[in-house]
């Protein structure tokens, strides 16, 4: 099968994947797949329908959250996916959970299937199949209260994460000691089957099994997008994702007048891509002048400001305990938190308000802002177990 790597136990990483998700099937664990209809997760549900035959486990547990804003072809390959009864037993969820808009400096997020719009003004409706559920963090979704768990079992997300992807990833797997991790506040623990797949395996897998896919890929194939930046996710999560709206622009025409409509700020990137996202520094301006002009002096929302200036003196101060020279300008300081040490990265950091804290978590306090924040009434990120309706 696919050959790609060796490892000491003499299998290949099919071979393995396989491996992984059939001892957790024949152990009696209950296992659930995390469903985002890209490459990765495809994969690891066909593995797991295989593993699941082999240990007399059929029907697998597929849970999708809908995102309702996905490049076109994403939410027809999970439909195909759900009518596959005889081998899934499919949860479609709706959430209505704030996304980040990154396009979108003064109001960062946007509310999936938005209860405060007419259904006529998203991009998409649900299917039928969908159900509601009452809980924002991702993490919440997949329970014991939903999956009912044998005594003394696991309960296992099955996530297509690699980390060939980044060294993040990477550094996850290394710090958990292999592809499975402890529980999380909700008890469940998640398999990560394909770690160790590259791009390669990926493909030569799904053609070699003749595997259905998401067939956004093939369009984005055609439009020449650099296979780093085929990502299957909401287009507005991070700026890396400027190039592919352009593409999607000229390949899904319909689709994107109803997603600029939709979200503020993406017709703009779609034109000038990341430069309209990104903080601009003047000629003759140092990073810190620009920090403070972009960030601070001229920020768009008082939040910003507020998180901005938070971050700085942070910084700064334990910037002056490793140092007796000021926080540099361009390079960074690594001994700073976070590789947080020059002006520059934090201009870059704070344009946006971080409003995730994906980059500023814990530094000067700095916390994901909750959706209440901008919206009374729309919840917090913590809390409870999901119910369905």
């Amino acid at each position: 099968m696919t050959k790609s790597v060796r490892v000491h136990t003499g299998l290949d990483v099919f071979e393995q994947a396989y491996m992984r998700l059939f001892e957790l099937y024949r152990d009696g664990h209950t296992v659930v797949v995390a469903f985002s209809a890209g490459k990765d997760s495809g994969i690891c549900l066909e593995l797991a329908i295989m593993a699941a035959r082999a240990a007399g486990r059929l029907p697998v547990h597929v849970n999708m959250r809908d995102e309702e804003i996905m490049f076109p072809g994403t939410f027809e390959y999970a439909e195909r996916v759900a009518a596959r009864t005889d081998e899934v037993d499919f949860h479609w969820a709706v959430a209505n959970q704030p996304i980040v808009n990154v396009f979108n400096r003064k109001q960062p997020y946007w509310w999936v299937f938005d209860p405060a719009l007419t259904p006529e003004q998203w991009v998409r409706q649900p299917p039928a199949i969908a159900r509601h559920v009452d809980a924002l963090d991702i993490t919440r979704i997949i329970t014991r209260e939903v999956y009912p768990t044998a005594p003394g079992k696991d309960i296992f997300a099955v996530v297509g994460l690699r980390v060939s992807e980044s060294q993040t990833r990477r550094y996850s797997v290394f710090a958990a000691g292999g592809h499975l991790t402890k529980p999380n506040a909700v008890g469940t623990r998640n398999c990560r089957p394909i770690y160790d797949w590259q791009d390669g395996d990926v493909w030569r897998a799904i053609r070699e099994n003749g595997w259905d896919y998401n067939h956004a890929y093939d369009v984005m194939f055609r439009f020449n997008v650099p296979m780093r930046f085929m990502r299957i996710a909401p287009p507005t999560l991070n700026a890396a994702s400027a190039s592919t709206l352009e593409m999607a622009r000229r390949a899904w025409p319909r689709w994107f007048d109803r997603v600029e409509d939709r979200l503020p700020g993406v017709k703009t990137v779609a034109q000038f891509g990341m430069r309209s996202v990104m903080p601009y520094r003047r000629s003759g301006e140092t990073w810190e002048q620009c920090f403070m002009r972009e960030c601070i002096n001229e920020a768009p929302a008082p939040w910003i400001r507020e998180r901005a200036a938070k971050v700085m003196n942070a910084i700064v101060g334990m910037h002056r305990k490793h140092s007796t020279t000021e926080l540099p300008d361009a390079r960074p300081c690594y001994m700073c938190v976070g590789n947080m040490g020059s002006w520059r990265t934090l201009a870059f950091a704070l344009y946006n308000g971080d409003p995730f804290a994906m980059k500023t978590r814990d530094i000067g306090g700095v916390q994901p802002i909750e959706p209440e924040f901008f919206r009374p009434g729309a919840g917090t990120w913590g809390g409870f177990a999901p119910t369905w309706s």
